[in-house]
């Protein structure tokens, strides 16, 4: 079963890079607003929306959070206006995490001098690191489909191939821990099903895929996977 669909790099490590180089830009950002070098502060912003765009967020902004977007795109609306007090007020609030005030207008799309984007936004590719989250976990659900019905067929050479697919497809997953399943409850159910198949038990791999299933209450998202508090790790459903 292909899992093309799915990039080969990590994409937990993409995770880590998208991260890592919003944290870099937004200092940039805060260096450039706090030395009142306005060109230099529109630079760091113009690289954060890029970043945005092949990032994890559903909404294709650097930040997921809803009130942190408010925040980032007001912080823009600023800079354009070129009213330095203003950004490094919304600045403020968009790393504090607080909800800014309520404005009757929704935020312009800003439009700033565009410089080059940093290396990450560019090594993006035209797939988002979202899209190969949706990706993983559509990929994920048909197999596990699959592993189902070969199971249910007492076929145990196609299950233990669909068990090494989802194996293989964990490996270049977003779960830190390389398995298709993050959470521990399906994780194990998962490694029970491969101990059964290992051994030729069907019984058993029926029973810790019954397991498996009764976890399996996700649904693909319709919005951005959610940001730690941290806003250095996302919550995916695994």
């Amino acid at each position: 079963m292909s899992t093309a669909a799915v990039s080969s790099s990590s994409i937990f490590q993409e995770l880590q890079s998208f991260f890592q180089s919003r944290q870099a830009d937004t200092k940039q950002l805060s260096t450039a607003l706090k030395a009142g070098d306005l060109n230099g502060a529109q630079q760091a912003y113009t690289s954060l929306a890029a970043l945005g765009e092949s990032g994890p967020s559903a909404n294709s902004e650097p930040f997921g959070n809803a009130s942190r977007t408010q925040a980032f795109n007001a912080l823009g609306e600023a800079l354009q206006a070129g009213d330095l007090a203003r950004a490094q007020s919304d600045f403020a609030t968009l790393t504090a995490g607080k909800t800014t005030t309520a404005s009757t207008t929704p935020p312009a799309v800003v439009n700033l001098t565009s410089t080059q984007p940093n290396s990450a936004a560019a090594s993006g590719g035209a797939s988002s690191i979202y899209q190969q989250l949706r990706a993983y976990q559509q990929q994920r659900q048909a197999d596990v489909a699959q592993l189902g019905k070969d199971l249910k067929a007492g076929d145990l050479q196609a299950a233990q191939q669909d068990f090494n697919t989802l194996t293989l497809l964990g490996q270049s997953g977003p779960n830190k821990n390389g398995q298709a399943f993050q959470q521990a409850n399906r994780s194990q159910a998962f490694q029970a099903i491969g101990q059964a198949l290992q051994s030729g038990d069907l019984t058993g791999a029926q029973s810790a895929f019954a397991s498996l299933e009764s976890t399996l209450t996700e649904r693909i998202p319709s919005t951005s996977p959610t940001e730690s508090a941290s806003g250095n790790a996302l919550s995916v459903s695994a």
